[in-house]
């Protein structure tokens, strides 16, 4: 309602000058910055003018500002769970290989014999109760890996920066992964078999009408099915 009312201010305040297109962006820390800016770079091409809001945090609090109207789209690696009290859609934008990468000087020796070199490695890790851990784990087993996890984080960009520091490996979604390397001098030391990071839109509304969001799911199925 307040987002309404300025616009209607400004309306009247510039007739026939077109308002800039509004959006309100909910990234959960567990989607990497690069693929984020990916999917959300065609909305400024929409529209003369493009007026985007952007908020990052935990899903919670972010799936509760959606709830509430004060966002548009949520961008998480997992859809709202079943249990949240308001009604949410989620839109699957796809989904990447992961694959496990280190700084220089740890590369060489874990890729060889790649997994089993992994077992007692210092390993930084996604929180136990993110999507991508949870995928992980059991691939660790299958493989009798148990890394020694050493830091465990929300912030994705937080644990790449450790990992660029050297303090063990770490997992990245394959579609961020070249930006991950040429900034961070990181190295792949290989793929975590079929473990895949799954990226998805979430709304209060069952279809994508707002042109913003259109724009952001599309690019999102573009960028993720070409590395797929």
């Amino acid at each position: 309602i307040f987002t309404l009312g300025d616009e209607l201010r400004d309306s009247l305040r510039h007739p026939g000058v077109a308002a800039p297109l509004r959006v309100r962006i909910g990234i959960t820390d567990s989607v990497p910055k690069s693929l984020s800016h990916a999917f959300m770079r065609p909305v400024f091409d929409l529209a003369p003018e493009v007026s985007m809001a952007c908020q990052e945090g935990l899903a919670t609090y972010l799936l509760a500002q959606l709830a509430a109207y004060r966002l548009d789209l949520v961008l998480a690696d997992e859809p709202a769970p079943s249990s949240f009290p308001v009604k949410t859609h989620h839109h699957l934008l796809g989904s990447c290989p992961i694959v496990l990468c280190a700084a220089p000087r740890h590369a060489t020796r874990l890729k060889a014999r790649f997994p089993h070199s992994l077992h007692g490695a210092p390993a930084l890790l996604p929180a136990s109760h993110s999507a991508m851990r949870r995928t992980l784990e059991p691939w660790f087993e299958s493989h009798g890996v148990r890394p020694r996890v050493i830091a465990e984080y929300e912030d994705g960009a937080l644990m790449t920066l450790a990992g660029a520091d050297g303090l063990g490996f770490l997992p990245i979604p394959e579609a961020a992964a070249p930006q991950a390397l040429a900034r961070f001098d990181l190295r792949v030391i290989g793929r975590a078999g079929d473990c895949r990071a799954t990226f998805h839109a979430i709304t209060v509304e069952r279809r994508d009408s707002h042109p913003a969001v259109h724009a952001i799911t599309s690019a999102a199925h573009r960028i993720l099915d070409a590395g797929a």
